[in-house]
């Protein structure tokens, strides 16, 4: 099956959550009765998941299939940022908001090992 974008996508965060899970190919293979070499063709976004696999593959990485899927996070819904944040965030007063932001990509860039 030839790589697409949306593939590699599901793949990178497929791998990163297996990483984050402390697991390996193998493990993860093992919870989905599949072969390692699936896993690794679906980490490097050449192979896909039926429908059924990607459920359970989001119960083996304790994630949903937004996420898996689009890359989209439940923070909002359920990690409610502080009133302060946000008013900080909406701030049109860039000395207010910058170094928020400032912090929050340091952050961002620490956690992907950049």
């Amino acid at each position: 099956m030839k790589e697409n974008v949306l593939d590699s996508e599901i793949g990178a965060r497929v791998k990163q959550l297996r990483k984050v899970q402390h697991m390996t190919q193998e493990q993860l293979a093992e919870a989905l009765n599949i072969t390692v070499k699936h896993i690794s063709s679906v980490e490097r976004g050449v192979s896909r998941m039926s429908l059924e696999k990607m459920v359970e593959l989001c119960k083996a990485l304790d994630t949903g299939m937004d996420y898996l899927v689009l890359g989209r996070t439940p923070l909002g819904n359920e990690v409610p940022l502080p009133e302060s944040i946000i008013e900080i965030l909406r701030s049109e007063n860039e000395n207010d908001r910058q170094p928020l932001m400032d912090y929050l990509f340091l952050y961002d860039r620490i956690q992907k090992g950049h």
